[in-house]
């Protein structure tokens, strides 16, 4: 077993290899071949530093990871799981974590992941949150609410300056640049500047068209000067207007479990859930 940085001729095997744990942690793929171009693209990744391929004695690939911002993805192909690639992997995370500055690794692991959720406990990772998948069908009677209007590239900062200020008392807020963020947000393939919505100076939802007809709200952030106005609720009743009218058939997001306002907004308009993701972090230094 050797391990290496990832190539660009790897991104397939990366990708797929992503999706199929995806497909056995949750039933259902999260992960496209583009959504990893977009973050080996971005401007704080270094593919030569922060992804890591597993290949057996063979020169198989039998697992992969990369680092975004102590954000670690790390997954190993269910037929070679128990021979030590998992732990090579976090080796690798914990001085990498240590050179990029990082006070923490943090990995989401699916609601079905046993390997990988008893390997993070054992290195003494723990569960810190939950995300959900929720979920919500277009209805005849979605209209769209006055107020409101699509994306513009030129929103850019104004909707950075909005996140900051509703994010970052959030416990899992990363600080990021204003450029970082403009480009991983503004810069994604799948971003679609007609099904987001902004209410100006108020809030935004930045909303991504999927495959299958689905659209995915990727950020929704209400300014806290206007919190408990109707804003986000509006931008909810906006998008899923928007979704209808687009032909689309589904709206769905991710939201914490430690945000029990944001979730009781998306029950109030009618979201259900459809899987989870569990939230394992572990503090550097050891």
């Amino acid at each position: 077993m050797r391990t290496r940085p990832a190539t660009p001729e790897d991104a397939e095997t990366a990708a797929n290899m992503v999706i199929a744990d995806d497909i056995a942690a949750m039933g259902e793929p999260d992960y496209t071949l583009e959504d990893l171009h977009d973050e080996w693209g971005e401007a704080d990744f270094d593919l030569a530093k922060d992804s890591l391929v597993v290949e057996d004695d063979g020169a198989t690939i039998i697992a992969y990871a990369h680092f975004r911002a102590g954000d670690l993805l790390a997954v190993v192909d269910p037929h070679r799981e128990g021979e030590g690639a998992g732990t090579r992997i976090l080796e690798w995370a914990y001085e990498r974590a240590r050179q990029r500055g990082e006070d923490r690794i943090r990995q989401g692991i699916g609601a079905n992941a046993t390997s990988a959720r008893n390997l993070l406990e054992r290195h003494g990772f723990s569960v810190v949150r939950s995300y959900h998948r929720l979920e919500r069908d277009v209805r005849a009677t979605d209209e769209e609410p006055p107020g409101l209007r699509p994306l513009k590239d030129e929103d850019a900062h104004d909707l950075f300056a909005i996140y900051e200020a509703a994010f970052s008392p959030r416990p899992d807020y990363t600080p990021r640049p204003e450029d970082a963020w403009i480009q991983r947000q503004f810069g994604h393939h799948a971003l679609d500047r007609d099904l987001s919505r902004v209410a100006e100076g108020k809030g935004f939802a930045l909303t991504r068209r999927w495959p299958d007809e689905v659209a995915y709200i990727e950020l929704l952030g209400v300014h806290p000067d206007h919190a408990g106005q109707g804003v986000g609720s509006s931008l909810l009743r906006a998008v899923f207007a928007a979704t209808k009218n687009a032909g689309l058939r589904q709206t769905v997001l991710n939201v914490a479990s430690d945000n029990p306002s944001a979730v009781a907004l998306y029950e109030r308009v009618g979201m259900t859930q459809r899987w989870r993701i569990d939230d394992y972090v572990k503090p550097l230094p050891d």
